[in-house]
């Protein structure tokens, strides 16, 4: 046991102390460059949100567009329905199923359908 440095002998004479330094010297590298990689991963996730905002933007787009053509083809369909036969149960199961999401007018006034029929 007597072979064994004491832990000043260590420190002060083998590779104690430069073995301190560089792990001292390491730790003061790492801790300066952590902001760095922070803010390197901060941009790199910025810009994949980015770029999944902007797909999910077209994404939108394209719905709405689909959207708008189907209403319009659901519109021209129930309008040549309600020409034929007002009172029709598909024209009642529409309304139903479209809710309030779409609502169907399937009501004419009477004055409204004794203008058109003076009109044809």
């Amino acid at each position: 046991m007597a072979d064994e440095p004491t832990t000043a002998q260590w420190l002060l004479g083998g590779g104690g102390l430069v073995a301190c330094g560089a792990g001292l010297k390491w730790l003061v590298e790492w801790w300066s460059k952590r902001d760095e990689r922070r803010q390197a991963r901060e941009d790199r996730l910025r810009t994949q949100e980015s770029q999944q905002v902007q797909g999910l933007n077209v994404r939108i787009d394209q719905l709405e567009d689909k959207l708008t053509k189907l209403t319009v083809a659901v519109n021209i369909l129930v309008a040549k329905e309600f020409r034929s036969d007002p009172h029709s149960p598909e024209l009642l199961q529409v309304q139903a199923i479209l809710g309030d999401a779409f609502p169907l007018h399937l009501h004419v006034p009477q004055d409204m359908i004794d203008a058109i029929g003076k009109l044809s």
